[in-house]
């Protein structure tokens, strides 16, 4: 009885492979059997910028002489690397290819966000994006953020990202609490950072220069500079004085 028992086990185990092999094989040849009859592009604009298009994104995705995707199989075409095509251009932060319910090629693009424009005396041009990386310019779109202009920002255009740099992140610092501040992001237009690294300030209206010093202390120089532009820009005018200086501690200077 043990050795018929034992038989019986062997096949049915020999049978429940067999018959999950076969459905293996059935799966794989379904999936190579379907083919992509369509691409949908789909490029999220959370923050309304425009440097990429579904042109771009067809462009990556074809990017090698003779790739067709469309009308390839399904097992054929590789998810991983048309994400990795996709992602590769500079203002695509993050890339999702999949199949949807109706058999069609997805792909996700997120844009980077820019929160600042770079101009340096050098004359190159440059984004800083929100997660510290330095992106080209785009023939596309201008986007509407701070400009960073100066002598320092020579240095800021040749550099891939601003990691590693403890002034540059400073730097970043500064510019991420302005675009936060609904007042502060309203006022100022510029920042015009020197070779030392010591900041000026120009704002949206008026002509003064509003001298930070270095990027660091900044409530209690925002706050200084708060009172210039609540309290006596309102009293005096706004252009009495072409000069404010907030850099030295619990000063506010006027001139």
């Amino acid at each position: 009885m043990k050795v018929k028992e034992t038989i019986w086990r062997v096949v049915g185990i020999t049978g429940v492979s067999a018959l999950l092999l076969s459905m293996i094989s059935f799966i794989d040849k379904r999936e190579v059997g379907y083919r992509v009859d369509d691409i949908e592009v789909d490029i999220e604009n959370t923050y309304e910028n425009f440097f990429i298009d579904e042109e771009d994104v067809m462009s990556l995705i074809l990017e090698n002489k003779g790739d067709t995707v469309l009308g390839d199989a399904y097992g054929r075409v590789s998810l991983k690397e048309i994400e990795r095509r996709v992602e590769s251009h500079s203002f695509v932060k993050d890339a999702q290819v999949f199949r949807d319910l109706n058999g069609h090629l997805v792909v996700k693009a997120t844009q980077n966000k820019p929160i600042a424009r770079i101009i340096a005396d050098n004359g190159k041009q440059a984004y800083l994006g929100e997660e510290g990386d330095i992106l080209p310019v785009s023939s596309k779109y201008t986007a509407r953020v701070l400009v960073l202009s100066g002598s320092y920002m020579d240095g800021l255009t040749a550099k891939e990202s601003i990691e590693g740099n403890e002034y540059d992140q400073k730097l970043y610092d500064l510019i991420e609490y302005i675009s936060e501040d609904k007042f502060w992001n309203m006022q100022i237009a510029q920042l015009v950072v020197g070779k030392n690294g010591k900041v000026v300030m120009i704002p949206q209206v008026g002509d003064q220069k509003l001298e930070f010093g270095y990027a660091e202390n900044f409530k209690s120089k925002f706050k200084r500079l708060e009172i210039f532009f609540k309290e006596i820009m309102p009293t005096k005018g706004w252009n009495t004085y072409s000069r404010v200086n907030v850099e030295y501690k619990d000063q506010l200077i006027c001139d």
